[in-house]
């Protein structure tokens, strides 16, 4: 692609995105599931007609809507992940996306100060719908990768993990749902543990999967405890020095031979890459005091120096992110 061509089309980038995350403000998409006119969505939904068609001919182009005879709709493997009530909604984490435009407009801010712009909670700004919101945004986000990692995983006879900040528990329901021998903690706020109460009942897994509040950043996690340990997408949230304390902690509540888990962005060494883990770094600058996405050669290291051995790295397109996992000596 010719230079100019290239970063015409990077500048652009925004546009589709605002497409999709207005779309699904407006509910226009739950309006879609059968053959309709713009009029029609327009009239339902309280709209300008043509600023509507406008719209519907763009989520046409972005090969989301069908259009034919004057009528759009939005197709079956589409409303799974866009209408309310979808099999594998997607509409808390479009929300998401939205919420985090106003950070990304200060960027230059962050360039030049490397202070954060507006923390997560205050993103969320106290409210519990919000928060909601939020940790159901992450489950929904998980859910595939996480089902790939518990597969590329082996754990052997493995019988108790810790989930720790394991949020709304996705990771530790998936994987008990696979290993029917597995027992699982999900460690993390009360406020975020009631979220994951709720989604221990929706998978029925009440006599296995159980919960424990706290504080990974403060609190213990115990001492050889456990054979199984996961820390996912937590690592991110903290400058080095805390990310290797944390790692330190955790390894210390495995019990020897037992495995960790390590899942979330992470660069390749001299950070130039991959693309999503490099973005990605930038919007948790600017939502935390010093969080980055780690390389991978410093996530290893860690590891390393709180003795874990057998370490392998790899990465899932699902959620383009990498894991690491290996085994305490």
């Amino acid at each position: 692609m010719e230079t100019d061509k290239a970063i015409s089309k990077i500048l652009q980038g925004f546009q589709p995105a605002c497409v999709v995350i207005t779309a699904n403000e407006l509910k226009i998409f739950d309006k879609l599931k059968q053959s309709v006119t713009a009029n029609h969505v327009a009239e339902n939904c309280n709209l300008d007609p043509e600023a509507t068609e406008r719209l519907l001919n763009a989520l046409t182009s972005l090969e989301i809507v069908t259009k034919e005879n004057d009528k759009y709709h939005l197709p079956q493997a589409a409303q799974d992940y866009l209408v309310t009530g979808g099999s594998k909604s997607m509409q808390q984490w479009i929300q998401l996306s939205a919420d985090l435009y106003p950070v990304w407009g200060q960027l230059a801010t962050f360039i030049k100060s490397g202070i954060l712009i507006k923390s997560i909670m205050e993103m969320l700004g106290g409210d519990p719908h919000k928060m909601r919101a939020f940790t159901d945004a992450m489950h929904d986000k998980a859910l595939k990768a996480t089902w790939m990692i518990a597969r590329e995983i082996p754990i052997g006879d493995a019988k108790n993990m810790l989930d720790v900040g394991g949020g709304p528990g996705t990771y530790a329901l998936e994987w008990c749902k696979l290993h029917k021998h597995l027992k699982a903690t999900v460690f993390d706020i009360p406020p975020v543990l009631e979220v994951a109460k709720n989604y221990i009942e929706k998978y029925e897994l009440g006599e296995r999967v159980g919960t424990q509040p706290g504080n990974f950043h403060k609190d213990d996690l115990g001492d050889s405890q456990y054979d199984l340990l996961l820390m996912a997408n937590i690592l991110h949230m903290y400058d080095a020095d805390m990310g290797k304390t944390l790692v330190t902690k955790a390894v210390k509540a495995l019990q020897p031979e037992g495995r960790i888990v390590l899942h979330g962005f992470c660069t390749d060494e001299d950070q130039t890459g991959p693309l999503d883990d490099t973005l990605f770094s930038l919007n948790i600058g600017m939502l935390t005091e010093g969080g980055r996405a780690h390389p991978v050669n410093e996530k290893i290291n860690w590891l390393k120096g709180a003795g874990i051995s057998d370490i392998r790295y790899f990465r899932v397109e699902a959620m383009p992110t990498g894991v690491i996992t290996g085994i305490k000596a």
